[in-house]
């Protein structure tokens, strides 16, 4: 069992219960709803927990299946998780080691800030090529990041 963190899958190799995601047709986007979500290598309570996930954790649902859900995280790995522990709250997470976000969707616009790979912020609007953050809890805009450097969006 690991614990959340940078690069979990990375560092700790892809357990056996976790399948790669080969191909896929477009799936819905969506989040974990809780705080210490165990995510799971098959759909059950006796399934190996493979990990430990925050609240806002994005994922792309693969299969909703009555009480539990299969879905592909930021990592290219799928898992399963409860059904009821996943939300339809768009977040995103960053997947490059320094993301500018920046004060409008435009790369010469002022970075507002300097986001780290692994932080997960609640998507607020879709402009083009574009993805307008916000902190998770408050809603409170951050700013603007090139869709390429986040997943969930």
């Amino acid at each position: 069992m690991q614990i959340f963190g940078l690069s979990t899958f990375a560092r700790t190799g892809l357990c056996a219960g976790i399948i790669l995601l080969l191909s896929a047709p477009a799936v819905p986007a969506g989040s974990i709803a809780k705080d210490g979500t165990n995510i799971r290598s098959s759909p059950s309570l006796k399934a190996e927990v493979l990990l430990i996930v925050p609240r806002g954790y994005p994922i792309e649902v693969q299969e909703p299946s009555g009480e539990w859900t299969r879905f592909r995280d930021w990592q290219g790995n799928t898992a399963w998780v409860s059904t009821s522990l996943v939300s339809d709250v768009k977040t995103a997470v960053i997947l490059t080691d320094r993301a500018n976000i920046r004060t409008a969707d435009a790369t010469d616009a002022t970075v507002a800030t300097v986001a780290e790979v692994g932080e997960i912020y609640k998507v607020l609007s879709k402009k083009g090529d574009w993805v307008q953050l916000g902190y998770y809890n408050t809603g409170s805009p951050v700013g603007w990041i090139r869709h390429d450097l986040v997943f969930g969006e």
